[in-house]
């Protein structure tokens, strides 16, 4: 009889024990998290240095590149963002390389996903015959500020429907700003 007692003691202590154990834990919650990215933009830039080619006609310098970019969103809504440009135009030939990673913010509504970016890293500029602002390429810090909408047209590849951006270059007496504007594909890859 006694150890009948000890049994059912132990028994209800477990299955109290388990049920408060139990109201403890919490649902499992998924979230619809967007997939790391990576993108192609097709970028056309415009310098705010002008060239004098006549007495009274100046010539805006204007680029054109591309940009490869990762987008990895681990932190979702927030993102890690990783970018490589390339770009060259007229007058001089000038060509503008930029390597930059920061941070942006993203937000998913059905297909369409606007973006915003802060980054900054290292770019270099030379031109054709050296004429560019400097007598050899240049080096220097530079951030960008970025703001974009990528639409998806399938689980995988999307269009990065437009993408303005503001380059801050350290060329220059004062640094230079570039306006960019651009589109491009995305890819996104499954967690």
């Amino acid at each position: 009889m006694k150890m009948r007692r000890h049994s059912i003691t132990i028994m209800t202590i477990f299955l109290f024990a388990h049920c408060a154990l139990f109201a403890q834990v919490r649902k499992q919650t998924n979230y619809d998290r967007t997939p790391d990215q990576l993108a192609v933009t097709f970028l056309e830039t415009v310098d705010d240095y002008s060239l004098q080619v006549t007495s009274s006609t100046l010539q805006r310098t204007r680029l054109s590149g591309a940009e490869l970019e990762y987008a990895s969103r681990h932190f979702y809504p927030w993102e890690v963002v990783g970018t490589a440009q390339y770009s060259e135009g007229h007058p001089l030939g000038q060509r503008l390389l930029l390597a930059e990673a920061g941070a942006g913010y993203c937000r998913s509504f059905k297909q369409w996903t606007p973006f915003g970016r802060i980054v900054g890293g290292v770019s270099r500029t030379s031109s054709g015959d050296l004429m560019y602002l400097y007598t050899a390429p240049k080096w220097g810090l530079a951030s960008t500020m970025s703001a974009g909408l990528d639409v998806k047209l399938s689980p995988r590849w999307g269009i990065r429907g437009v993408q303005v951006q503001n380059e801050y270059l350290p060329y220059g007496s004062r640094g230079s700003v570039y306006w960019s504007i651009g589109a491009g594909i995305t890819y996104r890859i499954r967690p």
